[in-house]
């Protein structure tokens, strides 16, 4: 089991945030976050500000889709990189539990596994494989997984996550990968800024997140 050693790294999670297939399913209505309509009017930004190399990099993904299941959300994400659309789809189950228990985090309740799914769009996602090793300067011909990726999941937040409402969320993930060590990031989905970001939480495992998306 992934153990949480303090705090800290909660609130750093959140400061990089700021900056930067069930069955039923149907769209989104107006009791909801936003309606399906409302979304794809978003127009959609750039992937990062960042540049090549060293530093540890933010991303920023823009819902530009919502689809509502029995339990969970799936979104779908776009941003720009240069002159291609990036994405993918992110599935979230609805009410995960809180891993924050009296401000401390609890390993107990806070790890799960399968809350939340990364999967392919096809093109744009391997458009962003592309676009992350360019970034990491971790060049790769290989596209997306056509797998789902079910990372581990810390949730670094106080109550459990109600998708319905307007606010952020936010989480560490840990994805497993055939080249090192999970691989850890920071994750936020964000209901009110229609926006889903995650940032690296040190360039060390870069190697294994361009592994646990390629699954090579």
């Amino acid at each position: 089991m992934y153990k949480i050693q303090s705090i800290a790294f909660l609130a750093t999670a959140a400061m990089l945030m700021a900056s930067c297939g069930n069955s039923n399913q149907k769209k989104t209505n107006g009791s909801d976050t936003a309606t399906a309509n409302t979304i794809e009017r978003v127009r959609i930004e750039k992937l990062t500000n960042g540049t090549p190399g060293p530093d540890k990099k933010n991303f920023f993904l823009r819902i530009t889709d919502e689809v509502k299941t029995d339990s969970s959300r799936i979104y779908t994400t776009k941003s720009l990189y240069n002159q291609d659309t990036v994405g993918a789809k992110f599935e979230i189950i609805d009410f995960i539990p809180a891993g924050i228990i009296d401000g401390q985090p609890s390993d107990d309740v806070g790890f799960t596994k399968g809350k939340i799914k990364i999967s392919s769009l096809g093109t744009q996602s391997d458009n962003l494989v592309k676009a992350l090793g360019e970034l990491f300067k971790l060049p790769i011909t290989d596209g997306f997984t056509k797998e789902v990726i079910l990372p581990n999941v810390f949730s670094s937040n106080n109550v459990n996550v109600d998708l319905s409402k307007k606010t952020a969320y936010s989480f560490k993930l840990f994805l497993d990968n055939k080249k090192a060590e999970p691989a850890e990031l920071f994750f936020n989905v964000d209901t009110y800024k229609h926006s889903i970001e995650f940032s690296e939480k040190d360039p060390s495992f870069r190697a294994g997140f361009l592994s646990a998306l390629t699954g090579k």
